[in-house]
């Protein structure tokens, strides 16, 4: 069963897809002066996902002559090989790499609405995501990049990045009983 559908307005809906570095509810950009956006990359395992990644780099290559009549550097493409980023999570796949400055819809198994606070979307879960990707041809090269539309929560994963530690196990009751150390 296929795991990507490219629908006719342009955008492409991928299934079951890891989620890594998440800004879905708080826009931010590393780079000082640049516009702050919305963002996520998406991994796709090429053991699980190797017909949805072929079809991509099928699509992109489409886009490419269609844009530009040519190929551009594969730096400068949404979807890049996850070997290059030398990070333990994205080995052995490919990843998209998704903006917007527009908030996404983020959306739970039911299709209703997940906040933040939900604490249901998080770096390592797996997801549901919908991208419309677009040409950029400036200054800053040509670029096929991907705007970030909707995501869709679809099951847990193991957590990216460090667990936070039980507060209970480091800090003492400060309201003014006990005496500090034991």
């Amino acid at each position: 069963m296929s795991k990507i559908k490219i629908n006719e307005d342009g955008t492409i809906q991928i299934k079951d897809v890891r989620l890594s570095y998440p800004h879905l509810w708080t826009p931010w950009n590393q780079e000082e002066g640049k516009p702050k956006k919305y963002s996520g990359r998406f991994i796709l395992a090429n053991n699980t996902h190797a017909d949805e990644i072929k079809a991509l780099q099928q699509h992109n290559l489409q886009l490419q002559r269609e844009y530009f009549k040519e190929r551009v550097p594969s730096a400068n493409l949404y979807l890049r090989n996850g070997d290059d980023v030398g990070k333990p999570e994205f080995e052995d796949s490919w990843y998209i790499s998704a903006s917007e400055t527009i908030k996404p819809q983020v959306v739970n198994k039911n299709r209703s609405p997940v906040d933040e606070s939900d604490d249901i979307v998080y770096a390592g879960c797996f997801v549901n995501v919908l991208i419309r990707p677009w040409k950029q041809a400036n200054k800053h090269g040509k670029k096929v990049n991907a705007n970030l539309i909707a995501v869709q929560f679809v099951r847990d994963g193991e957590r990216f990045g460090q667990a936070r530690p039980d507060i209970n196990e480091h800090f003492e009751n400060e309201d003014g009983e006990g005496d500090g150390f034991d």
